[in-house]
């Protein structure tokens, strides 16, 4: 009989020059911004980029979209 385990992807989280760690994969991206938006007000309408990297690390990236008034 075969086990199957789960092997979570390693995150990271990035916006601009910033790196966090990621708290847990019972946490959702989208958890993660609602998080970072109390610190960084900006990130309200945020677009969310992954890219995996060479070692197998999930690189989540989050950047400010400009949006015009009126």
């Amino acid at each position: 009989m075969t086990t199957q385990t789960d092997n979570p992807v390693r995150r990271i989280f990035r916006y601009g020059d910033k790196v966090f760690p990621d708290p847990g994969s019972e946490h959702t991206v989208e958890q993660i911004l609602q998080h970072l938006r109390g610190f960084f007000p900006e990130l309200g309408h945020a677009k969310t980029e992954e890219k995996l990297l060479a070692d197998g690390t999930l690189e989540i990236t989050f950047s400010k979209q400009v949006t015009r008034k009126g």
